[in-house]
């Protein structure tokens, strides 16, 4: 393995960050091309124009970043950095909600340094995998999720590959379905430069608003699947509501029904992170080692 890339396990506003507790954050880590590997996690991912496997292993307040195999060139250590840092989203600062739920009941636990969702090596593979949760079984997702990767050559293809791959291959070797089409439709203009993913990052700074309207105008994205982007973005005031959290919120309130508006209404006090309010409180007991 090569020289490590070392990073502390600090946000933006100095405050910790939960590495076990970021890589079971939320159902997409676990999918190709990354995998969790006991208290470590691997992905493959496109580095130098090469696939290199980038193994994390947290080292007490430390994160440290080995490429298996040969060791990354300069370039190579820089473009991997690039990506840690939007995995682990090492520039967003969560000091504020920390304060804000110091003394909470039900979320005073995730101050020791929960609340990052691991997010993929780009923004255009969030939303790619995001659509490919939507209407389906996890059995499904996988499968869709494993097609790309083998299309991708071990690492998540990039937006030129998909726009350059046949729209019989996404029906019949990835099974898309109706998805097929959007996929390959979002591929193709982010390819030719008529879709800009990137501009959504919160340093672009646009507003959650425009944002949402972004997300919801591509296809095969609704306010579920924005609304999970936007929280791989760090951008937490947008709630995630579907068919597992709507149930999984009613059972932990104890409440047989409640209208959205009623979930919206409960978390509002947490302003703009009530998103993350929300998902912390389903998932405290999620495991995280």
């Amino acid at each position: 393995m090569s020289a490590a890339i070392v990073v502390p396990l600090r946000g933006a506003g100095g405050e910790p960050i939960d590495f076990a507790r970021t890589i079971h954050s939320h159902g997409l880590p676990a999918l190709a091309p990354g995998r969790i590997d006991g208290s470590a996690y691997e992905l493959r991912a496109r580095v130098g124009g090469r696939v290199r496997t980038l193994r994390f292993e947290a080292a007490g307040d430390e994160l440290r970043v080995r490429a298996l195999g040969a060791a990354l060139r300069g370039g190579e250590r820089e473009e991997a950095r690039a990506i840690v840092t939007r995995m682990f989203r090492l520039g967003d600062d969560l000091a504020p909600f920390y304060a804000m739920i110091e003394n909470d009941a039900s979320l005073a636990w995730a101050a020791s340094g929960a609340g990052r969702l691991l997010a993929s090596a780009s923004i255009f593979e969030d939303v790619i995998k995001t659509i490919c949760t939507t209407n389906c079984a996890w059995s499904a997702t996988i499968r869709m999720i494993d097609a790309l990767v083998d299309a991708g050559e071990g690492a998540f293809p990039d937006a030129e590959r998909l726009a350059r791959t046949s729209e019989r291959w996404y029906a019949e070797r990835a099974r898309m379905g109706y998805r097929g089409p959007y996929v390959r439709a979002i591929a193709r203009d982010a390819a030719s430069g008529a879709l800009d993913l990137d501009a959504l990052a919160p340093a672009r700074g646009l507003d959650d608003d425009e944002v949402e309207r972004r997300l919801l105008a591509l296809p095969g994205v609704g306010p579920y699947a924005a609304a999970h982007v936007m929280q791989l973005l760090g951008r937490h005031h947008r709630l995630v509501l579907d068919s597992w959290t709507r149930p999984t919120y009613l059972r932990i309130a104890g409440k047989k029904q409640a209208k959205d508006s009623t979930i919206r209404r409960a978390f509002a006090r947490y302003g703009r992170y009530a998103g993350l309010a929300f998902w912390l409180r389903l998932t405290r007991d999620w495991p995280s080692e």
